[in-house]
């Protein structure tokens, strides 16, 4: 989880607690620093190459032995797009080309990382490269609709339906 402040980082006092802006935030008294909390960028590639879905099986926490989209942290310096093909290209080793934006997801991660901001983009991928998993990742394969866990079908049946339908 994200580091909790008990000193302020700016001028070294001591944090108080109290409402500010309707939410309970430490705060410093001496410089008027407050600790808000907000999410992590998240950037997924849900990607695809005729008519299937390329997933990783995660090699760490969490949800490590899950399989699910290549993701990562979008970095200082990059736009969400290029965080989402850089990851695609980590994890699976692949090369793709994003299509469009799918949706914008808060995830809770109650283990490691807290709030997360998901921005979830389809991409389609270069067609001749076969996966092979990253440092990160146990395993990189292709899912046909009918092989897909129950949990992502579920999640993305609408962006199923236009891909099946296309």
């Amino acid at each position: 989880m994200k580091e909790e402040f008990n000193y302020c980082p700016l001028c070294g006092n001591p944090l108080s607690s109290g409402i500010i802006e309707n939410k309970e935030r430490r705060y410093c008294t001496h410089c008027d620093f407050v600790d808000y909390k907000n999410p992590l960028p998240v950037a997924v590639a849900v990607a695809t190459r005729d008519k299937k879905y390329l997933l990783i099986k995660r090699g760490i926490e969490p949800r490590k032995g899950v399989w699910g989209s290549a993701s990562g942290f979008i970095e200082s310096g990059e736009t969400p797009e290029e965080a989402c093909l850089r990851e695609l290209k980590e994890e699976t080793g692949v090369t793709g080309n994003i299509v469009r934006l799918i949706r914008v997801v808060r995830i809770e991660d109650k283990q490691i990382y807290g709030d997360m901001l998901a921005l979830i983009y389809l991409v389609q991928v270069n067609e001749g490269e076969e996966p092979v998993a990253g440092s990160d990742v146990d395993d990189a394969r292709f899912f046909t609709t009918d092989e897909l866990p129950e949990y992502f079908a579920r999640t993305f049946k609408d962006i199923m339906e236009e891909i099946q339908s296309s």
